[in-house]
């Protein structure tokens, strides 16, 4: 049997470099050919590989989630303090503000706030990026409340919610071209309703 022609190409390459495209342009403003482009591939390897362009865009948001969710949790199992671990990643969304040129924001929010109220697969993707950020935030508060850096009564999964959807303020906040000086007292407040 005839089993076609073996891949040539590296899929997690390929699919670094889309998302790498999605995440600096929008997914309306990447064409088929920036795509191709980045990607290194013939139009029918894309196809073959991924089915569309908006299938390979909610395969990118998945890849970008899951890679961003595992790195946090390996950093968050390694750090001393999980309140500091919460600390140190609103530090480094406020730190975009310092770039003159290139705040991609998020790739996740972007997409939330380009496509998620009109594409219902993209939506879905969306959330279940979401549910990966907040499987993160909450076992982060639930170690910080176990080793008392925060005594807060209030429940884990509403502080998780706050915290997410502060960080995806902040992101927005940046894209639109807020400066450190406006986001620093922000991101403290944040840190003292964790108390």
């Amino acid at each position: 049997m005839n089993q076609g022609r073996p891949r040539e190409f590296d899929i997690d390459r390929a699919l670094q470099c889309a998302t790498q495209q999605f995440w600096s342009a929008g997914y309306e403003a990447t064409s088929l050919a920036d795509l191709l482009r980045v990607m290194k591939l013939s139009k029918s390897s894309l196809y073959q590989t991924f089915g569309s362009k908006e299938a390979l865009f909610i395969r990118c948001l998945e890849y970008f989630q899951v890679t961003m969710a595992n790195d946090l949790l390996d950093k968050l199992h390694r750090t001393k303090s999980p309140r500091q671990f919460l600390a140190d990643y609103l530090e480094g969304v406020i730190d975009e503000a310092s770039k003159t040129v290139g705040r991609k924001g998020c790739l996740l929010v972007n997409t939330a706030n380009e496509l998620a109220q009109r594409n219902a697969s993209v939506s879905a993707a969306v959330t279940r990026g979401s549910q990966h950020m907040m499987k993160v935030f909450t076992a982060a508060l639930e170690l910080a409340q176990e080793r008392g850096e925060i005594r807060t009564t209030l429940p884990t999964e509403d502080l998780a919610r706050y915290y997410f959807s502060s960080v995806s303020g902040l992101r927005t906040m940046v894209k639109a071209g807020a400066s450190r000086a406006d986001l620093e007292p922000i991101a403290k407040l944040i840190m003292d309703t964790l108390q």
